[in-house]
C-alpha cells in the first residue's frame, strides 16, 4: 500500500463511520446509511483490484464503529452484511464461474441471515419471535430484497467505474 492508498482508505473509513453514526442516531435513515457505508468497502476495488485495502478498510470501520456508534444493531448489520458483501461479491465475481455466482451469493446471504437472526433473537431482541408462515415469508422477502440489492450494487459499481477518473 502506498501513501495515496492509505489516505484514501482513511477518508473512506471516516466517511463510513460517520454514516454509521448518523444511522445509529437518526433511526429513520439507519438502513440507508448502513447500505451507503457498505459501498465504501467497494471503492478500493473499482479501478484496481485492491483487495487488501478493501479488507483493511472493512476491518477498520468495523472496529471503529463498534467503539463509536451508539446503536450496536447498526454495527452488526455493517459487520455481517453491508460492509463485507461488496468484498465477497468482488471475490465471487472474479474467481467463480458465472453459472455458480448467484448460488454462492445467495448462500452467503442466507448464512449471514441465520447469524443475524440468532443475534436478533438471543442478543438484541430476546422477546421477538417469528414462527411458521411469518418466518418463511420474511425469509423469502429478505432473499428477494437481497437479489434486488445485488443488481443495484452491480449497477452502482459499473456507474462508478465509468465516472471515476483514472489514478
Amino acid at each position: 500500500m502506498n501513501t495515496k492508498e492509505i489516505a484514501r482508505g482513511g477518508l473512506l473509513a471516516a466517511a463510513a463511520v460517520a454514516l454509521l453514526y448518523v444511522g445509529g442516531t437518526a433511526i429513520s435513515v439507519g438502513p440507508a446509511a448502513c447500505l451507503v457505508a457498505g459501498v465504501t468497502s467497494a471503492v478500493p476495488l473499482l479501478k484496481r483490484a485492491r483487495l487488501k485495502t478493501a479488507v483493511t478498510l472493512y476491518l477498520a470501520v468495523s472496529i471503529l464503529s463498534a467503539l463509536l456508534v451508539p446503536r450496536k444493531i447498526m454495527v452488526a448489520a455493517y459487520v455481517l452484511f453491508c460492509g463485507l458483501y461488496p468484498i465477497v461479491k468482488f471475490c465471487v465475481e472474479c474467481y467463480v464461474p458465472r453459472r455458480r455466482q448467484r448460488d454462492l451469493k445467495l448462500a452467503y446471504f442466507n448464512i449471514m441471515l441465520v447469524i443475524a437472526a440468532a443475534l436478533a433473537i438471543f442478543v438484541f431482541l430476546p422477546q421477538f419471535s417469528l414462527s411458521g408462515f411469518r418466518l418463511v415469508a420474511a425469509w423469502g422477502v429478505a432473499n428477494i430484497i437481497f437479489v434486488i440489492y445485488d443488481v443495484a450494487l452491480s449497477r452502482l459499481i459499473a456507474l462508478l467505474r465509468r465516472s471515476l477518473p483514472p489514478d
